[in-house]
């Protein structure tokens, strides 16, 4: 089958391909100038190097892979989102749990209209939090069960993608921050799991505490706590996928009063309970293995 071809149709299954950037791939579907690939790699699978014509982004919805650019080895676990511009070069190793992964390019007009919004395309760039890993489980959701909205779901879904990527990146950024900031943020980022004061955070970086709590709302747009409570909320997000602790053993263990509380601080921002996650996570594992002994078969 052609890639024409291929691209014409609305869903194709697709074998014996011999481009590495196809290897593993199930399903294809074109959206409004997005092409949507579904991919499922076998345990230990190498891809060598190759690039993809369009510009970008991969959800990673089971297993990982450690990817290799221009001088630099890259980790993508699970509900990771790998950016990359056209014709990166690239090789990717799965893990002993092989991968299922989504992709999505983007056609050249389409990024064209986009592209002055969504600088996270500009470079090889891997974001990973609970908003992006809810926009991702909901995008190969819809990416599997179509119906006649799932066109329209889609494209809003990569298009809040990319927007929480560009927030979540920015939040990385160091251009323009003092040097006591970014300890701050180091700091907080070492300890969010543990109970966090104003003052703490304020002396570990020696100054006022009134001065860090503006500096940092004026330059991440939240306040610390803010920033705590959305870095507890995507570990969780993390555990409830890939673990089968008890939700209540994981809210206790990350400040929370109770499953109640966490509950709902959870769902509003994610937009799903944590029961929906773990449900989903479970079914994204089943579907990939599935294919995976279909493919054996």
């Amino acid at each position: 089958m052609s890639e024409g071809a291929s691209e014409s149709s609305a869903e194709s299954k697709v074998a014996n391909v011999h481009l590495p950037s196809e290897w593993g791939m199930t399903r294809r579907k074109s959206i409004g100038g997005f092409i949507l690939k579904e991919f499922i790699q076998p345990p230990l699978r190498r891809l060598p190097w190759h690039e993809h014509v369009q510009a970008s982004l991969c959800f990673v919805a089971a297993g990982s892979y450690t990817e290799q650019t221009r001088g630099r080895r890259t980790d993508c676990p699970r509900h990771s989102m790998v950016f990359k511009p056209a014709a990166e070069p690239h090789s990717d190793q799965f893990s002993g749990a092989g991968g299922t992964c989504l992709l999505v390019e983007m056609e050249t007009k389409r990024l064209q209209a986009i592209e002055p919004f969504a600088t996270v395309m500009g470079q090889p760039t891997i974001a990973r939090n609970a908003m992006l890993a809810a926009f991702g489980q909901h995008l190969y959701r819809e990416f599997r069960h179509e119906d006649g909205c799932s066109p329209l779901a889609v494209e809003g879904l990569i298009l809040e993608t990319l927007a929480e990527a560009e927030r979540s990146v920015g939040t990385n950024d160091a251009s323009g921050k003092p040097a006591w900031l970014l300890r701050a943020l180091d700091f907080i980022n070492d300890r969010f799991t543990e109970p966090l004061r104003l003052s703490s955070v304020a002396w570990a970086v020696d100054v006022h505490p009134s001065h860090l709590a503006r500096t940092f709302r004026k330059l991440y747009h939240c306040s610390i706590g803010e920033y705590v409570r959305r870095l507890r909320l995507e570990r969780a997000w993390v555990e409830l996928a890939d673990t089968d602790d008890a939700v209540t053993n994981i809210a206790l263990r990350l400040g929370f009063f109770d499953q109640s509380h966490f509950s709902r601080a959870f769902k509003r921002h994610t937009g799903f309970t944590p029961v929906q996650v773990r449900r989903a996570s479970r079914t994204v594992r089943r579907a990939g293995s599935s294919c995976e002994q279909s493919a054996e078969s």
